[in-house]
């Protein structure tokens, strides 16, 4: 994989706020975490393969923990986000630059707008292979009445995963949804708020996704999941002196 590709994965990840990028002001500032052990233990891993229009496909591996959520290109010294789930504070690692941005959250809990309905169909697949003794469903998302994406999720497969990547998404939503003075009016469609302001995690109410995509040439695949895993400790910190770069509300 070239280095373009390597970083689609953060750059997808953080699609929803690099608009902010152009409004606000970054200053410098720590990016403390807290100590940990140098293994944790107990942490559960998910991967996908993805595509967008125009890509080829690349992997993206989720590692969960009780207290973060990092996404990263599928080996350890790649680029990274990282959730921490206690503040909710956002990280994006660079390694090439030496640079780290902090997205500290700041909750939005406005609710669902008047006039952005969501519906869902469920489409009946009985010949649908069950995945780990689990059954897969596969839903329709619609905001609207117009069709966003579609998922195949297994509800009730590795839990703890999803409701960390829960979180995450979560987390975007709720910092996207305090910028969208940055949101040109023209991209407020119903399927863009749906999806990336005031329901990102919405899928995930139906399990693990295991496959996902889109009108616009998104495709994502599940290819491995585990738990109970060990990893280094040092995978879910930021290092103390790469560049922080403040992101501001």
């Amino acid at each position: 994989m070239n280095k373009t590709a390597k970083k689609r994965v953060k750059h997808r990840m953080l699609l929803n706020l690099s608009m902010t990028l152009l409004v606000t002001a970054c200053n410098q500032s720590e990016a403390p975490l807290a100590e940990q052990p140098d293994v944790l233990t107990n942490v559960s891993v998910v991967t996908y393969m993805e595509r967008e229009a125009g890509t080829d496909t690349y992997p993206v591996r989720i590692l969960v923990t009780p207290d973060f959520v990092r996404y990263d290109d599928g080996y350890d010294e790649s680029d990274y986000a990282l959730l921490d789930r206690h503040t909710r504070t956002l990280y994006s690692v660079a390694h090439e630059n030496a640079s780290v941005l902090v997205i500290e959250n700041h909750p939005v809990s406005d609710p669902l707008p008047a006039e952005l309905s969501l519906t869902e169909e469920r489409i009946e697949d009985n010949d649908a292979p069950a995945i780990a003794g689990k059954q897969p469903q596969h839903v329709k998302y619609l905001a609207n009445g117009t069709p966003c994406y579609q998922a195949v999720s297994a509800a009730g497969l590795m839990d703890e995963a999803v409701a960390g990547m829960a979180e995450y998404a979560s987390a975007l939503g709720e910092r996207q949804q305090g910028n969208m003075q940055s949101v040109p009016e023209t991209m407020q469609t119903p399927c863009f708020l749906s999806r990336y302001v005031y329901a990102t995690a919405r899928h995930y109410s139906h399990g693990l996704p295991v496959q996902l995509w889109d009108e616009a040439g998104f495709y994502s695949v599940l290819t491995d999941f585990s738990a109970g895993e060990t990893a280094p400790a040092a995978l879910f910190e930021v290092p103390d002196d790469y560049e922080s770069i403040q992101l501001q509300q």
